[in-house]
């Protein structure tokens, strides 16, 4: 608070006593007035009363009232006339004068919300109120500076005016300079005497003139919450040091008023996170939506302006549950050059086998011609043929079609092409091991062998071919008398040429459907 304030204050204090007419006579009219200061200095005047008090009257009485709030100043004024319904005693002139100073609570950094939760945290020195973030405190709050008081003044650790010696415009007593420093007085502000930095509202004495704060002068001040860091205009505090917002961290995180360094649990965007808690060399990927640097910042690989984005199936790029770039997958169009593939088979039922199939699937955009192509079954037992499927009848399979192989009485759904066995029940054989070769063209074109490997077998018109591509599939991994679920090619049409790859058991049975975990 500057000298000028001060000596506005004390000058308000004291006016209306000085000015006080001499008491009336009290056989003669009373001429009562009121007169309301303004926070500008202009005079209110109110028009007196005329009616004669009913008994004797004392002495003028002036009143004062000052009641401070906060920051935004709102003059309130009030009228008081002379009662004379009294029986007893009637003062025939009395001045109230009131100025209230009305302000509403705020913060002066970007931490509105904590000076007005009706709390004492942060840094602030009272509830709501103190500190390098709220607003100054009221006369009686509690304080550590000078700047935590409305008045400019904290003495004892309380708000309050200083003493009067503070206000009389000279400089005095221990006061470095007129009505600041020393030991009683307030803070000087900055180019005013100082003696030691506490004289100094910066803390900063240098050569007895009371220097501005900065970032480099080794002292807590200004915006500060540590030495020459935090607050708007310092660079940011690191980890240990004091802090009142996250703002004030370099890591962005500020826990009991201490910066803590930043992790991937800490819900805010800091080290080398593209967004809270997410991308990043550490920490995981991020969701669509959420900001990215590249691509691997995001969960499904794309990274665009940006942001995080789904995958689409013209993105240009393998990801989601295509089978390769922009294609395949239960989403995607067949990938060209697949051709057609052995794609689920359910060999194994609950109790009764009487619910097998053999789901083929065209993973090319274009019409597949049908002849020549047969389903062989392989017992794993001496390697023998124990039934051939023709599917020339069907004449052709298009591009993205399915066929199923199954009973007669089997339900596929519409579009789907469906060959029928010759039976109900224990079609397919349960393994350990056994096979299915797709052939055409007098050629091998795709093979499964499950429950163990099928390297040798003999195909009519085919000749000597092994039933397992690249890695045998695990022996673990087969269909199951126990739990319903078949064996497919996850993700949907996937045909990477290594069977332990491409090859896995789901529980959704997918006839005539795209596979699905």
């Amino acid at each position: 608070m500057s000298k000028l304030s001060y000596r506005l204050g004390f000058a308000l204090l004291v006016l209306p006593a000085c000015s006080n007419p001499a008491p009336a006579d009290t056989d003669s009219d009373t001429d009562t007035s009121t007169s309301t200061s303004t926070t500008d200095g202009t005079q209110t005047s109110v028009a007196p009363t005329t009616e004669p008090p009913t008994s004797t009257t004392e002495e003028p009485t002036s009143t004062t009232t000052t009641t401070t709030e906060s920051t935004t100043t709102e003059p309130v004024t009030s009228t008081t006339s002379t009662d004379t319904t009294d029986t007893s005693t009637t003062t025939d002139t009395t001045t109230t004068t009131t100025t209230t100073t009305d302000t509403e609570t705020s913060s002066t950094t970007e931490a509105p919300d904590q000076c007005a939760d009706g709390e004492k945290n942060g840094g602030e020195t009272d509830t709501d109120c103190g500190g390098p973030t709220c607003s100054p405190c009221a006369d009686g709050g509690a304080c550590v500076e000078d700047t935590d008081c409305e008045s400019g003044s904290c003495n004892d650790a309380t708000c309050g005016l200083p003493p009067v010696g503070c206000l009389d415009g000279l400089k005095n007593d221990e006061e470095t300079d007129i009505d600041c420093g020393g030991s009683e007085c307030p803070a000087c502000a900055d180019d005013l005497a100082c003696a030691v930095p506490e004289d100094c509202l910066s803390k900063v004495c240098t050569d007895d003139v009371c220097v501005a704060a900065s970032c480099e002068d080794q002292v807590v001040n200004g915006e500060e919450s540590d030495v020459d860091c935090g607050g708007d205009t310092c660079d940011k505090c690191v980890d240990g040091d004091s802090c009142n917002t996250a703002d004030d961290c370099d890591s962005g995180v500020c826990e009991s008023n201490v910066c803590s360094p930043a992790s991937c649990e800490d819900t805010a965007q800091n080290g080398d996170e593209t967004d809270v808690d997410c991308g990043g060399p550490d920490c995981d990927k991020c969701g669509a939506g959420d900001a990215c640097v590249t691509n691997a910042d995001c969960a499904d690989n794309l990274c665009q302006n940006n942001v995080c984005v789904g995958p689409t199936c013209d993105d240009g790029m393998q990801n989601g549950q295509e089978t390769d770039v922009d294609c395949g997958g239960p989403n995607c169009e067949a990938c060209p050059g697949f051709g057609l593939v052995i794609n689920e088979v359910d060999y194994d039922n609950l109790n009764t086998d009487n619910a097998e199939y053999i789901e083929l699937l065209n993973t090319t955009p274009d019409s597949i011609a049908l002849g020549g192509h047969k389903v062989v079954l392989i017992n794993g037992s001496g390697a023998a043929t124990y039934a051939t499927l023709d599917l020339s009848p069907l004449g052709s399979i298009a591009g993205g079609q399915y066929l199923v192989i199954a009973k007669p009485s089997f339900t596929v759904p519409g579009g789907v092409l469906k060959v029928d066995f010759n039976g109900d029940t224990d079609k397919i054989q349960n393994g350990a091991p056994d096979g299915i070769a797709l052939i055409g063209g007098g050629a091998l074109i795709d093979a499964l062998s499950y429950e163990g490997a099928m390297t040798n077998v003999n195909i009519a018109g085919v000749g000597m071919v092994s039933l397992v591509e690249g890695t045998v599939l695990p022996v673990d991994v087969a269909d199951s008398n126990t739990i319903v679920g078949s064996l497919a090619r996850l993700p949907n049409g996937s045909d990477t040429d290594d069977a332990a790859t491409d090859w896995k058991f789901t529980a959704n049975l997918t006839p005539g459907a795209a596979n699905v975990p």
